[in-house]
Order: structure tokens, then sequence, then C-alpha cells
């Protein structure tokens, strides 16, 4: 599932509301803040759905993301579960799942990972910014042959002695070498962590494979 995939949904959503005079372009641009003509023209196509629009859009219709990925086309959906806590600096690794909370993703999509888990980010955990922001919400595939032999390529969630972390990371002979898009976390993650003595699985704990944020609201933008 992608944003622009999600952006279709709702402009799909919108002109069937529209069409059938449950909602008028005028009431929209009421609701919104927009101008009629914008609103008009982002319906048609002319003009992108952007984030402060698509906020707004959402708001007062009363809908949310999961409503966009829990659709009416037929296709076959599956719960996850949220691990409960956040994961950053201070904070250690969640150890137990949010059962008050979920969200609804494409069954052919999860097919893909093993044991998938949602993890929410601390809203001080910045070590890969801007790929993935502080309090994103992501998805980690838990397959244990990938988190043996992680890669550079690819974004991790890690356990780091009482911390959690997302960053790159690679297996380099009896340690596993860190590598952050950035510098600005507070404390820093360190550049390797030996595994002499340690099981790697305990330090990789899934490998980053979606990420969903919420849109801030039109007046912090």
């Amino acid at each position: 599932m992608t944003f622009h995939e999600l952006s279709r949904r709702l402009l799909d959503l919108l002109n069937q509301k529209v069409g059938s005079g449950e909602i008028s372009q005028r009431r929209l641009a009421r609701l919104t803040g927009f101008t009629q003509p914008h609103i008009h023209n982002v319906l048609k196509g002319a003009r992108s759905l952007h984030p402060e629009l698509t906020d707004a859009l959402l708001r007062c219709l009363n809908l949310s993301v999961a409503d966009l990925l829990n659709d009416r086309s037929g296709v076959a959906h599956q719960r996850v579960a949220l691990w409960r806590g956040a994961l950053g600096p201070r904070h250690g690794f969640p150890d137990r799942v949010d059962r008050a909370t979920h969200l609804q993703l494409p069954a052919s999509f999860l097919a893909r990972f093993t044991q998938p888990i949602l993890l929410r980010l601390s809203a001080d955990e910045d070590t890969m910014a801007p790929l993935v922001e502080p309090a994103d919400l992501v998805l980690l595939d838990r397959a244990e042959a990938g988190r043996r032999h992680p890669v550079f390529g690819s974004i991790y969630a890690l356990s780091l002695s009482g911390q959690g972390a997302v960053c790159r990371c690679q297996r380099v002979g009896s340690a596993l070498v860190l590598v952050a898009e950035n510098g600005r976390r507070s404390p820093p993650i360190p550049d390797y962590v030996p595994l002499a003595r340690r099981d790697i699985l305990d330090v990789v704990r899934g490998r980053v494979v979606w990420v969903c944020r919420e849109l801030p609201p039109p007046d912090s933008v």
C-alpha cells in the first residue's frame, strides 16, 4: 500500500459522496477552509492532493488512514498488532502487545513478511530522519534469517542495552556495525555492538518494511 494509493482512495470516496449529493463541494470548502475552485480542481485531478488538504478532509469526514486501508473493494485485510510503548533513547525495547490497538493492512502485503508487528518510535528518536521521523509508526518483518544477516541497504529496529534505536546495520566479523542517517540523536547510538557473547537476534529485533506518518494539523505546517 502506497501513499499514492491512499490518496486515490480518498479522492474516489469524495467524488462518490459529491456525486450522490451526500456532501457538496461548497460544504467541503467551508469545512476545510480551502476555496471551492481549489476543491473542484482537486476532485477532477487538475491539482494534487497535498498533506494540508488531506488532513482537513479526513477530519471533516471523520475518517482516518485506517478507514482508507480497510476499503470495501473485496481485498482481504488482516489485523496487525502494535507493541506497547515507544522505541528510542531512554526507552527499553517494547516487549508486549497493546491489545487495544491494531491496524488493518492488506493480507497479500503482510504475507510477504514473518510475524509482522507494528512499533511506534518515540518523539526523540530521530536517528534515521528524514527517512524515518520521530513518532512514526513502523511495520517490522521479524524473519530470523534477515535478522541474522542484516545489510546496510535496510533499516532495522535494535535493542541496545536498555534502549531502542532504528538504524542501518551489518554484521562484520564478531560485531554488528551500526550506521545512522544523521548524528542528531542524544545519546548517540554506538558505532558497533560486540556479538562474541550475544545472540544477534537479541539485538536485531526486526527489519523496517513500512512506515506510517500521521499528518500534522494545518496550523503547524
